[in-house]
């Protein structure tokens, strides 16, 4: 628990400080209230001079936009308005009894709203994998290993906002993302006595580029993701299994293997009901799925194997605490197989929470 409120702690100061540089040199300044008073104040402390300071960058307020926790594999189009910042720890545990194996992937997501229909993103995932004992599979006893997977970074451009959020047919909020992934996970120098835990990333630098969109229409909203990613050749070792989760190069067989993955195709959507406005409480209803061709859009065949699934996963949703100055989202749900070529069968429990810190424009969505 200390590890998290720590990491946590970290990334909070890290946000004010970044909030802070946004912010003009005179905002900055610290100036007595009264010429010899000894009293020092921030002069743009207060939202409405911040706001005045900030108008060429406020963004459009909608009249119906609930502070939601919102889908789990499907990005929101809208961005944050500047000054504004949350922090966003996910859980999700990808169960597969069929082998007796988990994998706990937790990302912190940390995203800042730059103003000019920007907001930039980062996500640093935990991981904790484990493999039970599977005499079926030569596994003789259990094993476990905890780490940082791939660091992601992206960057959304918001394109158009919601022109009503009453009308279905309305113009939605439609959004451009720009995503980096960089190996920082253990995907070398692998130990056969932990069964494949040990493996934390991929090892391949990879670039994406998604479509997002959301519509608002009272009580509902409807979320929709698509997009391409490249994924760039990697050398591996003995013992590292593709992105499949199935397909192994056994141990012994080589010491090193130029590996080239194919087009990652990602694609997701929600619906969502929101029940009670004020409590931000609802539920959802969201598809996910991805597909790896055989091969590359710019390296040609792929040696990594191609997969293919499907998923389908009901969810919870409410708010509290809720205030001016900050909100906190809560969700949780169970992702569920529906369709999987060559890739394992697996279900996952989630859970998040959205910690805002909402600046003069208030959050997300409004």
């Amino acid at each position: 628990m200390s590890f998290f409120s720590g990491r946590q702690a970290f990334c909070v100061l890290s946000g004010t400080l970044l909030f802070l540089c946004l912010l003009p040199p005179g905002a900055r300044a610290i100036s007595p209230t009264n010429p010899g008073s000894g009293d020092f104040f921030l002069p743009f402390s207060d939202d409405a001079e911040m706001a005045k300071d900030f108008q060429a960058l406020a963004p459009p307020f909608l009249p119906w936009g609930p502070n939601t926790s919102g889908p789990f594999f499907t990005g929101t189009a809208e961005v944050e308005p500047v000054g504004s910042w949350y922090l966003e720890p996910f859980a999700y545990d990808f169960i597969n009894p069929g082998i007796s194996a988990s994998s706990l992937y937790m990302p912190m997501r940390l995203a800042v709203g730059l103003g000019h229909n920007l907001e930039f993103d980062t996500f640093l995932p935990l991981i904790q994998n484990w493999q039970g004992v599977d005499p079926s599979q030569g596994i003789d006893h259990s094993a476990s290993h905890f780490g940082v997977g791939n660091t992601h970074f992206e960057i959304k451009w918001e394109l158009t906002s919601d022109a009503n959020v009453y009308l279905p047919l309305a113009r939605p909020a439609m959004t451009l993302t720009f995503d980096f992934w960089i190996p920082s996970g253990q995907y070398q120098n692998l130990n056969p006595q932990d069964f494949g835990t040990d493996q934390l990333g991929n090892g391949t630098y990879n670039e994406g580029v998604m479509f997002l969109l959301r519509k608002h229409f009272k009580p509902f909203m409807v979320y929709l993701q698509v997009g391409d990613i490249v994924e760039n050749p990697s050398t591996v070792g003995a013992g590292y299994t593709y992105n499949n989760g199935l397909t192994q190069i056994p141990f012994g067989a080589t010491s090193s293997l130029h590996i080239v993955d194919g087009n990652l195709t990602y694609y997701a959507g929600a619906l969502e009901d929101v029940l009670n406005t004020e409590w931000g409480a609802g539920w959802l209803l969201e598809f996910y799925g991805e597909t790896q061709s055989g091969t590359s859009l710019f390296f040609g065949a792929a040696n990594a194997p191609a997969w293919s699934f499907f998923w389908l996963a009901p969810e919870l949703e409410v708010t509290w605490p809720h205030t001016q100055k900050f909100s906190a989202t809560w969700g949780a749900g169970v992702a569920l197989p529906v369709y999987q070529s060559d890739y394992p069968r697996t279900y996952t429990p989630m859970g998040t929470v959205t910690l805002y810190f909402n600046g003069p424009f208030g959050y997300r969505g409004m």
